[in-house]
């Protein structure tokens, strides 16, 4: 399932996605590596696109480089008071 992510203010397409809980799991292609460490260390909001049942707003939890053409993604829900719930 391809989703697109709106994360700090860049759209992403994500390759595979997989839930877990709070948490979703997403694979990028490795450029979007850099858009995840800014969201990381600026603890932007993260929304998914187009899916009006999964309109709040998510966190970066954590990202890995997967080697040269892929990175993975950890996001965790947010409250409406844009915390993180875990």
């Amino acid at each position: 399932m391809e989703l697109v992510f709106d994360i700090a203010g860049q759209h992403c397409v994500a390759d595979h996605v997989q839930m877990r809980g709070n948490t979703i799991e997403a694979n990028f292609a490795s450029d979007v590596e850099t858009t995840l460490a800014d969201a990381f260390a600026g603890s932007k909001t993260v929304s998914i696109l187009g899916i009006p049942a999964m309109s709040v707003t998510y966190s970066v939890q954590g990202f890995q480089s997967c080697g040269a053409n892929s990175c993975t993604a950890v996001f965790s829900v947010n409250s409406s008071a844009g915390r993180v719930l875990h």
